[in-house]
């Protein structure tokens, strides 16, 4: 009885401090910040111009192959005219298939770049923002993983990385429009979380 009795005010201060220790969240979101921000725009405008540049290589060779497989199927070719277009035509699909790889090389590492940039600037301030509030837990939001969230509480913390990643924004810069469609999986559009 005694132990119960010398337990029992321990339990209400290990109770009373657990609630004194409710970590303190926030949720970053990254492609909010990217698209609502000049900075976030100036950055990723260098990666789509890189995937508009590649894409219109692609489309060029992609004609050239098409081109090349009508000429195949005229009807008025020769047997060795045949022949010919046949080897121009595996040569061009070739040539389209190291493009490709090329291509994609060429993206990914101007993409790395590019994020790498980001990354190097808004890191600091996330951390100096998540200081200043005294939070001890930053999310990254991304699509999928959070079932709820109070949509005014979620954008927050980003809507204030925003402010001071725009106002350390090299001055005299241009803004960047922003692009109509995502350069890819982590440019895409961010997802408004429900309220």
């Amino acid at each position: 009885m005694r132990i119960l009795n010398a337990l029992l005010p321990l339990a209400a201060v290990v109770s009373l401090s657990a609630q004194d220790i409710t970590p303190k969240i926030a949720v970053f979101i990254p492609d909010r910040l990217i698209a609502n921000t000049v900075r976030g725009r100036q950055l990723f405008a260098e990666l789509e111009v890189v995937k508009k540049n590649l894409e219109e290589k692609l489309k060029a060779k992609g004609e050239e192959g098409a081109r090349l497989q009508a000429q195949l199927q005229s009807p008025s070719i020769s047997d060795a005219g045949k022949e010919q277009i046949t080897k121009q035509l595996r040569d061009a699909d070739y040539e389209f298939k190291k493009l490709q790889e090329d291509s994609q090389a060429e993206f990914q590492k101007t993409q790395q770049k590019v994020f790498g940039q980001f990354q190097q600037e808004v890191g600091p301030i996330v951390d100096a923002v998540a200081k200043e509030q005294k939070i001890q837990l930053v999310l990254q939001y991304q699509q999928g993983l959070i079932a709820y969230g109070e949509e005014a509480w979620m954008l927050a913390f980003t809507n204030e990385v925003a402010k001071r990643f725009d106002a350390k924004a090299p001055a005299g810069q241009p803004a960047a429009k922003p692009a109509a469609a995502p350069a890819a999986k982590p440019a895409a559009k961010p997802a408004t979380p429900k309220k």
